[in-house]
């Protein structure tokens, strides 16, 4: 129970952390944004702001993704889940939360693969080295599947009549 317990407590700190890093995000590219307005306007245009901003909003995305799934945000038929009793639900759901923890499993191990083929490749505004672009493939997939295996527990732990889901 104490581990359950760590487990739902670290991944409501994750979210929390992840929420706070995509408002930093979603504000850097607003302020590049209106900064590349104004030099175009009055100045020379800025060469790395769409660049900057496009991997911000990669970022921004897939790490939101691992907050929308902790919040059940994400679209869902739940026209059979609803017309089940309460256990068969919860079984139905540890069911689906197992297999997209397998899907972000997958999505890591081969978004590390794919993190690790970059070698030395350079983004061509900023020069920032692509890898650290890429990073952000394992990084939310491994934070769905830590929200993932969260759910799984708390849903246990609801079947069980341990806790709340």
């Amino acid at each position: 129970m104490i581990v359950v317990h760590g487990i739902h407590k670290l991944s409501d700190i994750l979210d929390k952390a992840m929420e706070v890093a995509i408002v930093f995000m979603l504000g850097s590219m607003v302020v590049i944004t209106g900064a590349q307005i104004v030099c175009r306007i009055f100045f020379t245009s800025l060469a790395w702001s769409e660049e900057a901003t496009r991997y911000l909003l990669i970022w921004s995305t897939l790490l939101g993704a691992g907050c929308v799934y902790k919040h059940a945000g994400h679209i869902s038929i739940s026209l059979v889940q609803d017309a089940l009793p309460e256990k068969a639900k919860d079984v139905l759901q540890i069911l689906i939360h197992g297999l997209c923890t397998l899907l972000f499993i997958l999505i890591l191990y081969y978004g590390v693969q794919y993190f690790g083929r970059q070698g030395k490749q350079l983004s061509p505004a900023l020069r920032l080295p692509m890898r650290y672009v890429y990073t952000c493939i394992p990084i939310g997939a491994g934070i769905m599947a830590f929200h993932a295996l969260d759910a799984i527990l708390q849903n246990l732990l609801h079947l069980l009549g341990k806790g709340e889901s």
